[in-house]
């Protein structure tokens, strides 16, 4: 099973500047008249900033296609946002987080992980299973231990 740890977000801008010059293969250097607007991350990751959460995955039921989200990934979780089926959600399950993808099943809902190693867990009540927030955002690092350094983790009591 997937678990996650809620983080604390700095809520002021993060500036980066948008490349303007497609990156078919390799990176570009653009002179500095090129360069595009600057944008701000926190607006593209936590569009309900005071609904919106990251929180780190622990385990590997999610890492298979479609989702892709490996262990240690970050994760944006709005609570602002309506579960929908087919979506990937943070949800309590007898009191422990998971991550897992909402899919219905006739008049049932389930909560499915995306590696098939691991087993769906049928909804039976809101008693069993409350949702959380929805996961509109995947953060991976491709250099490992370089995102762990900057962010600190905190467990939700």
């Amino acid at each position: 099973m997937c678990s996650i740890d809620i983080l604390q977000v700095a809520r002021e801008p993060v500036w980066l500047i948008e490349c303007d010059t497609p990156i078919p293969a390799g990176f570009p250097s653009p002179a500095e008249d090129e360069r595009g607007e600057r944008i701000d991350l926190n607006k593209i990751l936590l569009p309900h900033p005071t609904h919106t959460y990251l929180a780190r995955v622990t385990g590997t039921s999610m890492d298979g296609p479609p989702s892709n989200i490996p262990d240690g990934a970050l994760l944006a979780i709005d609570c602002a946002l309506k579960p929908q089926a087919g979506q990937v959600i943070v949800a309590a399950v007898d009191g422990e987080f998971t991550v897992k993808r909402l899919e219905k099943r006739g008049v049932a809902y389930w909560l499915v992980p995306d590696n098939p190693a691991f087993a769906a867990i049928e909804v039976r009540g809101k008693d069993h299973v409350k949702v959380w927030g929805v996961v509109t955002h995947v953060v991976t690092e491709l250099i490992n231990g370089k995102l762990h350094e900057h962010v600190r983790a905190r467990r939700l009591q």
